[in-house]
């Protein structure tokens, strides 16, 4: 939910928990018990520190497709994140510009490694 509307998450919210009940999901199963008291928003670190920490794992560019390869170093390039090619090093053409708005750049694992012989 974007544009910091409450009333439109608090209906959202309502609408997706009372589906999950009638549905018998886990999530519906569920009842979440408060642990104790709220932690005070300034000791709370800030979410553009956290992704900076988030990684996806080494996936040999044989084992998932060029498409999923690519997605995952843009959205970790677009948090903070980083992405790994794995084992099989990149493609050929991971460097170079496809069709796309997107950046070549913004495309690239932050780690990429070569091929091992």
């Amino acid at each position: 939910m974007r544009g910091n509307l409450p009333d439109k998450y608090r209906d959202f919210a309502a609408g997706v928990n009372d589906q999950s009940r009638r549905l018998l999901t886990i999530r519906g199963l569920l009842q979440f018990k408060p642990a104790g008291p709220a932690v005070p928003l300034e000791e709370v670190e800030a979410a553009s520190e956290i992704v900076k920490r988030f990684a996806t794992g080494a996936m040999s560019f044989g084992s998932i497709s060029r498409e999923a390869h690519t997605t995952l170093a843009i959205a970790m390039n677009r948090i903070g994140g980083k992405s790994n090619t794995g084992e099989g090093g990149r493609s050929a053409t991971a460097s170079r510009r496809f069709r796309t708005a997107i950046p070549c750049g913004l495309r690239s694992s932050r780690w990429p490694r070569a091929a091992s012989a």
